[in-house]
């Protein structure tokens, strides 16, 4: 099945289909949904089941994960992404 990313709201917002989030993305897939983003600023994924492993995969796809900066009051073990995260 292919992407297909229709409009929600006539100034921003597209609403993802055809997509499983539980999977690696090819770089076409990848390339379809950061146009999407560039053009809706904000996608909905409906009925994404997906672990906490699986987003961060997902999110990998549009570039390394940033580093926050200051502190962090968390504990490391009690990351909910757990090093990932």
């Amino acid at each position: 099945m292919a992407i297909a990313i229709g409009q929600l709201h006539k100034h921003f917002v597209g609403e993802v289909s055809g997509i499983d989030l539980r999977k690696p993305l090819t770089k076409a897939e990848a390339a379809e949904v950061e146009a999407g983003m560039d053009k809706y600023a904000v996608l909905v994924f409906h009925d994404q089941d997906i672990s906490d492993e699986q987003q961060m995969a997902f999110a990998l796809n549009f570039g390394e994960r940033e580093n926050p900066r200051g502190g962090n009051i968390t504990k490391k073990e009690d990351y909910r992404l757990g090093d990932a995260g």
